[in-house]
C-alpha cells in the first residue's frame, strides 16, 4: 500500500525562505521573515485556483509532488520584500509544471453544455 507524502503550510513558508536564500540548512525562519512570506500563500493560493492551474482544498495538506513548484512560485512572489527580483522564467516554469502535474486528472466539476 503507497502512502502519500503531504507537507504543510509551514513546510511550504519554510522552503520558500531557503529558496530565497534567506534560510540556511537546519536554521528557524525569524518570525518576521516568516510572516512576510507567510502573508503570500493565500493570494498565491486564491491566484492558481482562478487561473485553474492549481486548487489547493486544504494548505496543511499539500501533495508532495506540488510541492517544489509551489515553494518556487512563493518564493518569486515573496522575493521583492527580501530584495530579490522576480525571476518570470521561473514562474512560468513552475507553473508548467503544476499544469502538467494535474494535467489529465478529474475536477470533478459540473459539465457546462450549451443546448440548441
Amino acid at each position: 500500500m503507497a502512502t502519500t507524502t503531504v507537507k504543510t503550510r509551514a513546510d511550504l513558508v519554510n522552503q520558500a525562505l531557503a529558496n530565497l536564500g534567506v534560510l540556511a540548512a537546519g536554521q528557524t525562519a525569524d518570525t518576521e521573515d516568516y510572516d512576510a512570506v507567510d502573508g503570500h500563500v493565500d493570494q498565491l493560493f486564491a491566484s492558481l485556483e482562478a487561473r485553474d492551474v492549481a486548487t489547493i482544498d486544504d494548505e496543511d495538506e499539500i501533495p508532495a509532488e506540488w510541492f517544489q513548484a509551489l515553494s518556487t512560485l512563493l518564493a518569486d512572489d515573496a522575493a521583492a520584500e527580501f530584495g530579490a527580483a522576480s525571476n518570470p522564467a521561473i514562474v512560468q516554469m513552475a507553473e508548467n509544471a503544476l499544469r502538467e502535474i494535474n494535467r489529465g486528472k478529474p475536477t470533478y466539476r459540473p459539465l457546462r453544455v450549451d443546448y440548441f
